[in-house]
């Protein structure tokens, strides 16, 4: 069996324009795999650590060349020789060597980079596509099966606002969700018809139609409301039924306007209370039809999550993302807690894959759902999409059905459908 040659490391520019690692992992039958790793910007406190240079005089400080050292001159040189099939050995040197419970020392994007190049260099050795490998190294961690029997519904991100756009709402993501009754081929027509005909209703009511850099427009509008209304217009102008054919997904993000107790929105003059608030977002999935609810709280206001998860109706998924952080305590805690009922998978806000697939593994021993999702500042690296197959996610997020870095993922997704799967 093939055993590790060379891993080399890089830097590569992201889809936002700074450094980001590139790995390449030579086996010694000269098969190569590469990957490239992705960067939060919405950054959970308590999420791993990624390691950036911090010199002023080079990229802004946003270089990544102590990282790239890290892994050319003092991972891989002990990696040389070993099996690409021992991932769960391998990440476990990786994470005692770095000996910190954030990856402060070598950082989640340096582990990451090795964790994923060893997935895929097994996948290579087997001939097998990345998500048959991860769907048995699953099997071999725990010995339990996950059966590959769809495509995780995917959620759609079509109006930007908050830290990912320079527009003046405070919502972060505007989101359409197909009904997870079709194929992923009809979600991902649907969902491109609609980002069209959503570009045709900005430009009739002479609003911006800029992209944003996860590929969803960046409006201006008086309140963050009047981003659903003009969605729900473009929905029904393609003859679609708003709760049945098409659903709403708001990615709120609310730690970004949450000051001392308080919530700032637009949609309301004063500060709000947090019942106050509570109030407004409950009387909001009940004026639309909400299917996903991502950070509608500040991951600081944990009492509050548990009340809205009783007020909210058992057909909205309540999400934690920034609370959570593809951390097993955290997620334990909102288990045994009833804070919330679904967890946002990020690989690398945890830093290897045998991590992130602890965190699911608990998820599904809980009957609790997961939506794995790429990050902000992306690449044209499709691992993620065939991460969401073999864990069967319930749902991903990718961004808007637009940028390469974006679709890169949804064709992915697009291709294993047709040519894996044997499905329409």
């Amino acid at each position: 069996m093939a055993r590790v040659k060379k891993i080399l490391a890089y830097e590569i520019i992201d889809s936002r324009g700074y450094p980001t690692i590139e790995g390449k992992l030579i086996l010694d039958d000269d098969q190569a795999v590469t990957t490239a790793i992705p960067s939060g910007v919405s950054i959970g406190k308590y999420e791993a650590y990624e390691l950036r240079d911090g010199d002023p005089n080079r990229f802004d400080g946003m270089g990544v060349s102590k990282a790239v050292y890290y892994i050319n001159e003092l991972i891989a040189p002990k990696l040389i020789g070993v099996s690409p099939f021992k991932q769960q050995e391998v990440d476990s040197w990786l994470i005692k060597a770095d000996g910190t419970k954030n990856k402060k020392k070598l950082g989640a994007n340096t582990t990451l980079t090795i964790s994923q190049l060893f997935v895929k260099a097994a996948a290579a050795c087997l001939r097998i596509p990345i998500f048959r490998y991860i769907n048995k190294l699953y099997f071999d961690y725990f010995k339990s099966q996950i059966k590959i029997k769809k495509i995780p519904t995917p959620i759609f991100n079509i109006i930007s606002g908050g830290k990912h756009a320079n527009n003046n709402l405070e919502f972060q993501e505007f989101q359409i969700i197909p009904s997870s009754a079709n194929s992923f081929s009809k979600s991902y027509q649907l969902a491109i018809e609609i980002f069209h005909e959503l570009k045709n209703q900005l430009n009739y009511h002479n609003v911006n139609i800029s992209i944003g850099e996860e590929g969803g427009y960046t409006p201006t509008f008086s309140a963050n409301i009047d981003a659903l209304e003009i969605i729900k217009e473009a929905i029904y102008k393609k003859n679609l039924n708003l709760g049945f054919d098409i659903f709403f997904g708001l990615d709120i993000a609310a730690s970004h306007f949450y000051k001392e107790g308080k919530y700032q929105i637009r949609d309301r003059q004063q500060l709000l209370g947090v019942d106050q608030y509570l109030e407004f977002i409950v009387n909001l999935t009940k004026k639309y039809p909400f299917l996903f609810l991502e950070d509608p709280l500040s991951d600081e206001d944990w009492e509050n999550w548990k009340k809205l998860n009783q007020l909210l109706s058992q057909q909205t998924y309540l999400v934690g993302d920034d609370l959570l952080t593809t951390n097993k305590e955290k997620l334990i805690k909102a288990i045994k807690e009833r804070a919330c009922t679904s967890i946002v998978i990020k690989p690398n806000q945890i830093g290897t894959i045998s991590e992130t697939l602890e965190v699911i593994n608990i998820a599904q021993k809980n009957n609790f759902n997961y939506i794995v999702s790429h990050r902000l500042a992306e690449t044209t690296d499709s691992f993620i999409a065939d991460f969401a197959v073999a864990v069967q996610a319930d749902f991903v997020k990718f961004g808007a059905p637009c940028r390469g870095e974006r679709v890169a993922k949804y064709n992915r997704l697009w291709q294993i459908e047709k040519e894996e799967l044997n499905l329409k």
